[in-house]
């Protein structure tokens, strides 16, 4: 009995089967109900690949914030997801709040565009040969309103900012030269890592092999260290043939441009430490970027004024400063750095010279004492060939500037009256006084003298 009852079972599974595939396995028509649920599957491949890339379906590269995250509360969105600053593609673009960071952007787009070998054209006009892709990177409503000329603009202005950004602020250094405050930075942190704030990384690569090319990161940090190039060495005729070279010295002087080996020592050792210029009436200030590069001298005869970047000095300094020296000495570049601690090195003699450095703001010691600062300065870039012409307008002012303070009796009797009797703000107040009461007093006699 128990044998039978299974068979029925088998049997009633056998009809139920083929209720929904119209006969048991093997039969035309079991094949027939294969293929009809084979071209279902197909035609929902056909129906997602028909699909625009734009579709909502399909999640964007740069998505939006799900809704179901976004807070109830109102105001409280703009809190956790929108930009305080800048914004970066086309989500937040043109909210009135961003005004200023619209204004920042376009600076640091055109520092970065200024570093790029190709013009702002053919930048422009690579973004824009890609810009289909670059919309579909983002949610279709978003970039709707947007012609393809205006994304492609909002795309190289954004991209180059960020990358500047990367580049520059990230690392330390020139958030001055773009007047960025440093509660902003905070911002700008936080604002590169919002979800709705981003670009598409394809952009990012096309943008970065327009820059010129690093060999390596330590490379990139010693680029944006010292600045611009163009405010290293810059060009004075006048002072390219102080000389001329000696038949000797023909070798050495295809190096170092026209001048001859006197000339280059007299102008590597043209001064010999801070108290020394300080004598000379030359004044020495802060300049307005941290690039090494950005060493600058100005004379008006009696009085002058250099300025020099500021920098930090710390317990990780030495390692940074000599892995730079070794890059230089062991590749192709120029020797900028190793003259930037030359020319430091010709400043600092002793702990004084750290000491008024430091009470202009130049140079910041979290290293030790000034006497471990000093030392440190005289040592690092001993024995080690700078490049001559790093700097060298600046030292050839200096010297001539220092030649004519000595050759000059009437000169350095004045700078010594101006250093003695106007040199800080308490002697020109107290001169200001004295000469006022000596009026008063002229005055008080005149009427005593003369009453009507």
């Amino acid at each position: 009995m128990a044998g039978n009852e299974v068979v029925l079972q088998m049997e009633e599974q056998r009809e139920v089967v083929a209720d929904q595939f119209g006969k048991p396995a093997g039969g035309s028509d079991h094949k027939r109900a294969l293929d009809d649920l084979k071209s279902k599957f197909r035609r929902l491949e056909n129906e997602e690949e028909s699909e625009s890339p734009l579709s909502s379906s399909v999640k964007p590269q740069c998505p939006m914030v799900p809704k179901r995250l976004r807070p109830d509360v109102k105001g409280a969105e703009d809190y956790y997801f929108a930009p305080k600053l800048i914004s970066l593609g086309p989500y937040h673009h043109g909210k009135p709040h961003l005004k200023d960071g619209e204004t920042l952007k376009l600076k640091l787009a055109e520092a970065y565009i200024q570093e790029c070998e190709p013009t702002v054209e053919e930048i422009y006009h690579t973004i824009s040969d890609s810009i289909s892709k670059l919309r579909g990177c983002y949610d279709a409503e978003s970039t709707k309103k947007y012609k393809d000329d205006e994304l492609t603009i909002m795309m190289l202005v954004d991209g180059c900012a960020l990358l500047c950004y990367i580049l520059c602020v990230c690392l330390g250094y020139g958030h001055e030269d773009f007047n960025i405050r440093y509660q902003d930075i905070s911002l700008l942190h936080q604002d590169a890592l919002l979800l709705e704030n981003q670009l598409p990384y394809q952009l990012l690569l096309e943008l970065m092999k327009m820059s010129k090319p690093c060999h390596h990161l330590l490379d990139l940090f010693r680029r944006n260290f010292l600045g611009d190039e163009r405010s290293s060495s810059p060009t004075h005729p006048e002072n390219e043939n102080l000389e001329g070279p000696s038949s000797s010295d023909t070798e050495i002087g295809r190096k170092l441009g026209r001048a001859s080996v006197r000339d280059v020592k007299e102008v590597m050792a043209s001064f010999r430490n801070v108290k020394e210029l300080m004598d000379a009436g030359i004044r020495i200030k802060r300049s307005p970027t941290r690039h090494l590069r950005d060493i600058s001298f100005r004379s008006n005869g009696i009085t002058a004024c250099l300025r020099i970047p500021p920098i930090t000095i710390d317990n990780s300094t030495k390692a940074m400063f000599l892995n730079l020296i070794a890059y230089e000495m062991s590749s192709d570049v120029d020797h900028d750095f190793i003259s930037y601690l030359r020319f430091l090195d010709s400043l600092i003699d002793h702990a004084d010279d750290v000491k008024e450095l430091q009470s202009i703001g130049i140079l910041q010691n979290n290293l030790g004492t000034h006497d471990e600062v000093a030392q440190f300065f005289n040592t690092v870039s001993a024995n080690l060939e700078s490049n001559f012409h790093a700097y060298k307008d600046v030292r050839v002012k200096i010297r001539k500037h220092l030649q004519s303070h000595y050759n000059s009796k009437l000169t350095m009797w004045m700078t010594q009256c101006l250093d003695t009797y106007f040199g800080s703000p308490w002697t020109i107040i107290a001169w200001v006084g004295a000469a006022l009461a000596l009026f008063l007093t002229f005055v008080q006699t005149y009427f005593s003298v003369f009453p009507h």
